[in-house]
């Protein structure tokens, strides 16, 4: 069973339709990153993506900010999109922003 980014899901036997978010056949590539960070649920990743839409966003960005962002998420009621990073996911988040940070 595969999910893709509209939170549809699709059997073995189906179709996955292709991302388009750029041009014919780009697939976005922040989406893609925050689903190999761990944020599998579409609703974390598009709020995620209102902070930092792009991938270039984090050559500005610090550890510190990735931390405030995970606080802020974590303080808000679960109306207002409640959302834990965790250790792992905020570990992985931070190397990213190194790494984006290294190669740009």
């Amino acid at each position: 069973m595969f999910d893709d980014a509209e939170g549809e899901n699709f059997g073995a036997d189906q179709e996955i339709p292709q991302q388009q978010a750029q041009g014919e056949g780009a697939v976005n590539i922040m989406n893609q990153v925050l689903i190999w960070i761990g944020f599998d649920v579409v609703a974390n990743r598009q709020a995620l993506r209102s902070e930092i839409a792009e991938i270039k966003d984090m050559v500005d960005l610090t550890e510190k900010d990735i931390t405030e962002l995970q606080e802020l998420y974590a303080k808000r009621t679960q109306n207002a999109g409640r959302m834990y990073f965790g250790l792992q996911r905020s570990k992985r988040l931070k190397a990213t922003l190194h790494w984006v940070q290294d190669f740009a």
